[in-house]
Parts: structure tokens; C-alpha cells; sequence
């Protein structure tokens, strides 16, 4: 599959996780922009918690940028969008998926802005993956201890040839950034796999 392709089966995924407490909300941006444009908010986390909308818009977004990736500017974005949700009480997050080279122009900058994420309590996951994850790593693994607190930022990078036969899903669904539903996952099919009391084993 594709990149973009491998990107929506896993937001599809993560979509579904979240937003299966019903007081959880979940939007969408891009990070591919031109030099003098700002990346785009297509979905804002709003209170309707619409599944469904997402992964419209992101079909249609479905095709190869036209733009590279503006990393530090969407990050940015994604911040000022997760301040203005309706919900306060809500731990806001950002999740990434970068499966191209990064031109960081500033990586200081970049981690002296994670540490304000951190601050305001606004954790980061990002999924690297494909040829360039590699390339990507180290910046993106500073700018992820520099956001974490407590252990709730990560990094799951995944060079081509280390991801598994399920996909980048598998992966994903595997991994501590769905740890808690993974774990749930496992224990129900645990207690549906063990025999009734008094059954023959």
C-alpha cells in the first residue's frame, strides 16, 4: 500500500479508539503547505465527535501533496487549534504521521516549542515511517522527550523494512500509543478464549 493509504487505515484506527468514550473528540489537519501558507485545520475537535467526517475529508485528501511537510508550523497549528476546544477538561494530544524527509529549519526552536507543550500538558505522538523514518529520527525523538511528561509522548518509527506483515496498523495497534486499548483488546479476548467453569477443557 501506499503511504497515504497506510495513513488512513491508521487514522481510521485511532478514530475508532478515541472516540470510543463518548467524551472524546478528535479533528484533523494537514501538514503539507506552501511557503507563505499555514497548514490547514480540515476538521476542528468539535463536540459532535463525527468519525464519519474525518475519514471523508481525509479521502478526499488522499493524493500526493503538493507541498512538503511543514512540521514545525503544523505543530503550531495543531497547538492553537487543541487550546481553543470546547472542552477544557479534555487531555489534548497531537498525532503525527511523517512518511517523508523533514526540513527542520530550527531544531532548537523545534524543542524549545515542545517544552511548551509540555507546559500547557499537551502530549505528542508520532508515527515515523518508510524510507526516511531513519533520517527522521533523532530530531523527532528530541522534540518527543522534550513534550514528554510522565510518559504520555511517543515516537513509534518504523523504517520500511522492520514493518510488519499486518502494516503500519498492526504496528500502531501494538504500540504504547494504543496501550490501553490493546490491553483491553487482549483481556477480552483472554476471558473469551478461557472455558467455563465446570466446562471440559
Amino acid at each position: 500500500p501506499s503511504r497515504l493509504q497506510c495513513q488512513y487505515e491508521c487514522v481510521n484506527l485511532i478514530t475508532t479508539v478515541k472516540t470510543q468514550n463518548p467524551e472524546s473528540t478528535v479533528g484533523l489537519m494537514t501538514m503539507s503547505c506552501g511557503d507563505h501558507d499555514c497548514p490547514s485545520v480540515v476538521v476542528t475537535p468539535t463536540m459532535q465527535n463525527d468519525q464519519s467526517e474525518v475519514l471523508t475529508r481525509l479521502h478526499k485528501l488522499n493524493q500526493r501533496p503538493k507541498h512538503p511537510v511543514q512540521f514545525e508550523r503544523a505543530m503550531e497549528v495543531g497547538f492553537m487549534s487543541l487550546k481553543n476546544r470546547p472542552n477544557k477538561n479534555q487531555a489534548p494530544r497531537i498525532v503525527a504521521f511523517v512518511g517523508s524527509p523533514l526540513r527542520i529549519k530550527s531544531p532548537d526552536e523545534l524543542v524549545k516549542f515542545g517544552r511548551t507543550l509540555r507546559k500547557h500538558n499537551v502530549a505528542i505522538d508520532i508515527v515515523s515511517f518508510g524510507e526516511s523514518a531513519p533520517l527522521n529520527t533523532p530530531i523527532l525523538q528530541k522534540f518527543v522527550d522534550s513534550v514528554n511528561k510522565e510518559g504520555n509522548s511517543n515516537l513509534l518509527s518504523l523504517p520500511a523494512e522492520t514493518c510488519p506483515p499486518g502494516g503500519l496498523a498492526d504496528a500502531l495497534f501494538f504500540s504504547p500509543l494504543l496501550a490501553d486499548f490493546s490491553q483491553q483488546f487482549n483481556q477480552g479476548a483472554s476471558q473469551a478464549d478461557a472455558p467455563a467453569e465446570g466446562a471440559p477443557a
